[in-house]
């Protein structure tokens, strides 16, 4: 049931993109997400789903609203948050049901600054279906929505970057390894330093982060995926990256100010990679490839010509999607 609906999801991604209307975004595609959501909770927790990690946190919210463990104050957002919401909803499967809708409308508010012209604001469609994102809403949820609630903050940089800011303590606070996307809203926007000093202290930043990785790790305890595609996360940016230096080799700075989460992504996971942390490579590389894909998305929007356009955000919907039919890591949430 719920990989037929994940794949109707899909279908409908593929005809918004393909027409770019924006009708069928609002009335078509973002009530099927909604749909979705629900079909998926209810095999979480009336069909015997895959789901292992949505139970576990099914049963950490039926605890005290007092946290007295230092696991829980880390991330006390997200603990103190979710139990809250059990308490006002004496039910799990209608927790999720509300911070599902939530996450989805914060995800729609990301684009509410992009033009509304030849779906500008279709990001939820490259989103949705993505493998990151089948991961995070089936897996390790509360990565997930403190990522959704980071790129919230960064869609709102040059607009409001005193809230934007906020917003990134509150990420921080739901999920701790939200802290390593710190080099990406520095090397956006820093308040006046000139795009040549943000690259500089955004890269240096990033290498203080591989420095100090190994002492953040006994700090912090990681969910397990039970994958490990840090390699292939490794050589997606190397070769976006590769591709996009030769594409703006006259003006490496524009390139920057088009994909800005580029560089220090790359920086970020070769560090990682190279001092032998495959798996905070991993769980890294999830919230650093969201980044991308809204910056590329964004930068779709300047593609005046119709046909290259379609077919650019065709080719990313396909891209990111198809790995959840691919790999049995993610299909078998779905089966």
């Amino acid at each position: 049931m719920e990989i037929v609906a994940f794949s109707i999801l899909f279908f409908f991604g593929l005809i918004t993109v393909f027409t770019e209307s924006n009708s069928l975004l609002r009335w078509l595609y973002i009530p099927a997400l909604f749909v979705f959501m629900i079909i998926v909770r209810l095999q979480a927790f009336f069909f015997g789903g895959f789901e292992i990690d949505i139970i576990t946190y099914a049963g950490e919210m039926q605890g005290s609203l007092l946290l007295n463990n230092i696991y829980y104050l880390r991330e006390f957002i997200f603990w103190f948050g979710i139990r809250l919401l059990y308490l006002i909803t004496s039910s799990p499967f209608f927790t999720f049901i509300f911070l599902d809708f939530l996450w989805i409308y914060y995800l729609v508010k990301t684009t509410k600054f992009s033009s509304p012209y030849n779906l500008g604001r279709g990001l939820i469609i490259i989103l949705a279906t993505s493998f990151p994102f089948v991961f995070g809403y089936e897996n390790i949820y509360r990565q997930f929505y403190a990522t959704i609630i980071l790129l919230y903050s960064y869609s709102m940089l040059d607009y409001n970057i005193n809230r934007s800011y906020f917003l990134f303590f509150v990420s921080l606070f739901i999920h701790n390894l939200m802290i390593f996307a710190l080099p990406l809203f520095i090397i956006r926007r820093c308040y006046k330093f000139k795009l040549s000093d943000r690259i500089i202290i955004s890269l240096l930043i990033s290498f203080i982060f591989i420095i100090i990785l190994p002492f953040f790790l006994n700090l912090k305890g990681l969910d397990i995926t039970k994958i490990d595609f840090s390699f292939l996360y490794f050589l997606l940016f190397l070769l976006l990256s590769l591709l996009y230096v030769y594409k703006f080799r006259d003006n490496i700075y524009s390139m920057v100010k088009y994909f800005p989460s580029l560089l220090p992504s790359l920086l970020l996971i070769s560090g990682f990679m190279y001092i032998g942390e495959e798996m905070i490579t991993e769980r890294v590389s999830m919230i650093l490839i969201i980044f991308f894909l809204y910056d590329i998305y964004y930068y779709s929007v300047s593609i005046t010509n119709r046909t290259y356009r379609i077919i650019f955000r065709l080719g990313l919907l396909i891209i990111f999607t198809l790995p959840v039919y691919l790999f049995e890591s993610s299909l078998k949430f779905l089966l």
